[in-house]
């Protein structure tokens, strides 16, 4: 993909957002969207908007250089631990698979508690505790145990092989699970290779809640 329209193209259509949705969901224009897929703008002053809400890294949108995801670029050793970027609401995993409908009506006092996130993220941010064994992989990683608590961006684009926070059809509350897609399906892992059923096939009859951006394991 050599040009900013191709790439722009490429991570809204694997986002499967239409040019409206990612222009609503970066804050722009419908036709700021529709002119740079059409190779009217070449260096949009947007683009760092564009690039938050589609996920990706704004140097990769721009010019193609470097890494498309962030997680790939989070790669070097590092000796200081991270700043803190606000803090965020635990929830419950009911409230996590309402949280779209309730976000906007959510106050300080609906949270079971407010942790720092060291990581930035969205403003819609929240955390949640690992409930049961299904995303335990022993000897492996990533893996969760019971109790660790992870932090879940509801404005990041799911991507394959992240691990995302879920509502299935029918259930009243958020399911933790990895995100897939293989031959045409979607569908959601445990990471637990004993876990049943450790595949669950998605077509309509899920929402995706939030993409996990990272964890805390309590002492």
């Amino acid at each position: 993909m050599k040009t900013i329209a191709e790439r722009l193209k490429d991570a809204r259509e694997k986002c499967g957002l239409t040019q409206p949705q990612l222009a609503a969901g970066a804050g722009v224009s419908a036709g700021t969207i529709g002119n740079i897929e059409a190779g009217t703008r070449k260096n949009p002053r947007e683009l760092l908007a564009i690039a938050k809400a589609l996920g990706v890294l704004p140097q990769w949108l721009r010019d193609g250089s470097g890494p498309r995801y962030p997680d790939a670029a989070d790669n070097a050793n590092i000796s200081e631990g991270p700043s803190i970027k606000g803090h965020v609401p635990l929830l419950t995993s009911v409230q996590a698979g309402e949280w779209a409908e309730i976000a906007g009506s959510f106050s300080h006092d609906d949270a079971l508690d407010w942790l720092p996130c060291p990581v930035n993220h969205g403003p819609r941010t929240f955390c949640l505790e690992v409930e049961g064994e299904s995303m335990r992989n022993p000897g492996a990683k990533p893996s969760y145990d019971p109790g660790d608590v992870i932090f879940v961006d509801p404005d990041r684009c799911e991507k394959p092989l992240d691990r995302v926070v879920a509502r299935l059809e029918g259930q009243g509350k958020a399911t933790f699970k990895q995100y897939l897609e293989e031959d045409g399906r979607k569908l959601l892992k445990a990471l637990n290779p004993d876990w049943k059923p450790r595949y669950i096939e998605i077509n309509g009859n899920a929402v995706i809640c939030g993409v996990v951006i990272g964890k805390w394991v309590p002492e």
